[in-house]
C-alpha cells in the first residue's frame, strides 16, 4: 500500500548548510512524481538562506488555521515553496522567539527518554526546539491531509520530532554522530564496526552523548530505519544497534547539467578566468607557465582534516612535487573561519586589473593609428614603434609595481584566518609545499564558500569545477560522497575511495575497466602513507593525459555519474515509505 502524502523533514530544507541540502534538492522532482502536490517539505527558517531559496505563498485555508495556531504560541510558520526543481510545498519554522523553551524540552528528554542533554550548546538547543515544534506541526497537518501520510526525517537534528507524532515514520541517518566523531580521531572505527559493536560510553568521551542518544532512539523507534550506503549501514548496525531496513543511495540528476559539448565550451571560458586569477596570485612573485594547458585540480568539503582525506591529499601533492613534469595548480576549497581576503592578494589582483585596464585602453588607439598609417601609405612598423615608445614608460611603471614582490613566496592561503594554528597550512609547510618558485605543485588554500562576488576568484562552486581538470576526494570517512558525482556531471575527472559510499557503489556496480573517468582509491586496510603514494601516482597520470584521453575519460565519468540517476534510485524511497505504512 502506497501512502498518499509525504512530509519530508530536514534542517536543510531551503537552508544550504551541508550535503543533505543537495540530496533533497536533486530528488525533489522525483518525490513530486510520486506524490504531486501531496509532497510537503519542512525546515527551519533562516532569513538569509530563505531569501535565496524560498518563495512565500498564500496557504490553503486549513493550513492557514494551523499557522495562526502556531503564531499564537510564539512560532512563526512561513508557507510557500522551496525554489528547487518542482517547487515543492514548504513550511519553514521561525523559532527565534521560543528558544527559552530549550531547558524544559531537555528535561522532558531526560524524563521520558533517558537522554542526558544538560551539558550541550546551541548546536543542540536550536535543533531540539525546532524539531519539537515540527513534530507538533506534523500532527496538525495529518489531521487535514486526506489519506495515509508518511513522515521522512533526516539526521539526528529532526529526530526529536518523532516523539510528538504517531504517523508512519522513516528515519535516515546520513552518517552516525558517533561514527563521524570517532573517525576524525585516532580511534579505529572500521575495526570496531567489523567487530559489530561500538560502545555507547565513547559518545560521552567524544562530546556527542545527547546527539548519539537521540539518534539511537530514533533509529530504534522509527517504523523504517534507513541509511544512504552499505558502508553507513554496517556502521549504523554497530553504533545504533539496528540493521537498516532499506539503503537509500543518494541519487543525482545528471541530465539537468549541460551536455559535454556545452561543458567543453564553458570549460575553456571558465579556465581562462581561473588562469587570470592564478596570474594575479602567483606572477607578482615569479613567473608561472599558464600559456600551455595547465592542469588544475581541487579538493572541497567540510573542514574534517582526516575524514575528508585532506592529510592524504596534501601528502600526495608533496610526493608529486618531487616528480618531473609541468607546473600543477591545486585548490583547497574548504571553508573555515576567515576575517577577509589577504590584503596582499587583493593588492595583487588590483594591480593585475590595472594592467588589464591599461591594455584595454590603449588597444583601440593603437588600432586606429595603425589603420590610419596603412590607409595613408605610412610605414606601419614606424607608427607601431612610436606607439610602443609612447606607452613604454607607463608599462614599465605598471610592470614594476606588479612584480614588486619577486623576492617572496606566493601565499599558501588567499584569506586571513581568525586563528593562529591551522592544520592545512601546517601540513603544507611541513610537507615542503611552500609555494616557492621551485615548487612544481602550487597550492591555493581558499577557506571560504565560493561566490561570484568574493573579489578574488569571483566564481561560484559550479564554475570552479568546470574550470578544473579534476576533483580529488580521498576520504577516509564518507557515508556517500556527492562531490565526485557532481564533478563528473560538470565535465571534470574525479577520484573517490572505497571508504566512501559512492566509491563502494561503483565497485559493486562496475568493473575496473569501466572506471576511467572516476577512479576509486583503495583506503580499506591501507596505511595513510601508502594511500598518499598511490594517490600521487593517480594524480601524475591525470596531469599527463593527452587532450584526447581527457575527453574520452570525461565521457566515461559522465556515464558513471548517470548510474546514480534518481529515476533509478528514487524507487528505494518509495519502497521505504510503503514499508513504513505496512
Amino acid at each position: 500500500m502506497a501512502p498518499k502524502n509525504c512530509i519530508e523533514v530536514s534542517f536543510e530544507v531551503a537552508n544550504k548548510v551541508g550535503g543533505i541540502y543537495q540530496v533533497l534538492k536533486s530528488k525533489s522532482s522525483t518525490m513530486q512524481k510520486f506524490y504531486g502536490d501531496n509532497y510537503w517539505t519542512i525546515g527551519i527558517y533562516n532569513e538569509e538562506n530563505a531569501r535565496e531559496d524560498f518563495t512565500p505563498g498564500k496557504p490553503p485555508e486549513e493550513v492557514k488555521r494551523i499557522i495562526e495556531k502556531f503564531e499564537s504560541n510564539g512560532i512563526d510558520v512561513k508557507y510557500g515553496s522551496w525554489r528547487v526543481p518542482g517547487n515543492p510545498n514548504s513550511l519553514l519554522l521561525d523559532i527565534s522567539d521560543v528558544m527559552d523553551r530549550a531547558d524544559d524540552l531537555k528535561s522532558e528528554l531526560w524524563e521520558e527518554h533517558g537522554i542526558d542533554s544538560m551539558n550541550v550548546g546551541n548546536d543542540f538547543d536550536e535543533p531540539l526546539v525546532w524539531s519539537n515544534a515540527v513534530g507538533k506541526l506534523v500532527n496538525e497537518l495529518e489531521d487535514v491531509l486526506e489519506g495515509e501520510t508518511v513522515v521522512q526525517m533526516h539526521e539526528w537534528l529532526s529526530a526529536p520530532a518523532m516523539f510528538e507524532f504517531d504517523s508512519p515514520s522513516v528515519f535516515t541517518t546520513h552518517a552516525t554522530v558517533l561514527g563521524r566523531a570517532l573517525s576524525n580521531s585516532d580511534f579505529h572505527l572500521q575495526e570496531a564496526v567489523k567487530r559489530g559493536e561500538v560502545d555507547d560510553s565513547l559518545a560521552e568521551e567524544y562530546g556527542v552523548k545527547a546527539k548519539h542518544q537521540i539518534e539511537k532512539e530514533a533509529a530504534q523507534g522509527s517504523d523504517v530505519f534507513t541509511t544512504v550506503s552499505k558502508v553507513t549501514a554496517e556502521e549504523a548496525q554497530a553504533v545504533l544497534n539496528r540493521e537498516p531496513d532499506v539503503v537509500l543511495s543518494n541519487g543525482f540528476n545528471v541530465e539537468e547539467f549541460p551536455s559535454l559539448e556545452e561543458l567543453s565550451f564553458q570549460h575553456t571560458n571558465k579556465k581562462e578566468r581561473m588562469k587570470e586569477f592564478l596570474r594575479a596570485y602567483f606572477e607578482p612573485y615569479y613567473d608561472v607557465d599558464l600559456e600551455k594547458d595547465p592542469r588544475i585540480m581541487y579538493i572541497s568539503g567540510r573542514y574534517e582534516f582526516h575524514n575528508k582525506g585532506l592529510d592524504v591529499f596534501i601528502d600526495a601533492l608533496a610526493e608529486m612535487n618531487e616528480m618531473d613534469g609541468d607546473d600543477v595548480f591545486a585548490f583547497i576549497f574548504v571553508p573555515s573561519d576567515v576575517s577577509g581576503p589577504k590584503d596582499e592578494v587583493l593588492e595583487n589582483i588590483a594591480l593585475y586589473q590595472e594592467l588589464e585596464d591599461y591594455i584595454d585602453s590603449v588597444i583601440p588607439e593603437m588600432r586606429t593609428q595603425l589603420l590610419n598609417s596603412l590607409t595613408s601609405y605610412e610605414d606601419p612598423g614606424e607608427k607601431l614603434n612610436e606607439l610602443i615608445e609612447e606607452t613604454s614608460r607607463d608599462v614599465e611603471s605598471l610592470q614594476h609595481n606588479f612584480h614588486a614582490r619577486d623576492t617572496e613566496n606566493a601565499p599558501l592561503c588567499a584569506y586571513d584566518l581568525n586563528y593562529f594554528e591551522d592544520e592545512i597550512i601546517d601540513r603544507l609547510q611541513s610537507s615542503g609545499l611552500t609555494n616557492s618558485e621551485d615548487d612544481r605543485v602550487k597550492v591555493v588554500f581558499y577557506p571560504t564558500y565560493l561566490s561570484r562576488g568574493d573579489r578574488l576568484l569571483s566564481m561560484d562552486y559550479q564554475d570552479a569545477i568546470k574550470a578544473s581538470s579534476a576533483g580529488i576526494f580521498p576520504s577516509y570517512y564518507e557515508p556517500w560522497g556527492y562531490t565526485p558525482v557532481e564533478t563528473a556531471a560538470n565535465g571534470a575527472l574525479s577520484v573517490t575511495t572505497d571508504m566512501a559510499g559512492f566509491g563502494q557503489f561503483l565497485l559493486e556496480n562496475t568493473d575496473e575497466s569501466e572506471r576511467k573517468g572516476i577512479r576509486v582509491l583503495e583506503r580499506k586496510g591501507v596505511s595513510d602513507s601508502e594511500a598518499a603514494s598511490n594517490l600521487a601516482e593517480m594524480l601524475q597520470d591525470i596531469v599527463t593525459y593527452s587532450k584526447t584521453e581527457i575527453t574520452e575519460r570525461k565521457h566515461n565519468a559522465r556515464r558513471m555519474a548517470q548510474l546514480t540517476s534518481w529515476d533509478k534510485l528514487g524507487e528505494n524511497y518509495r519502497k521505504a515509505h510503503e514499508k513504513a505504512i505496512k
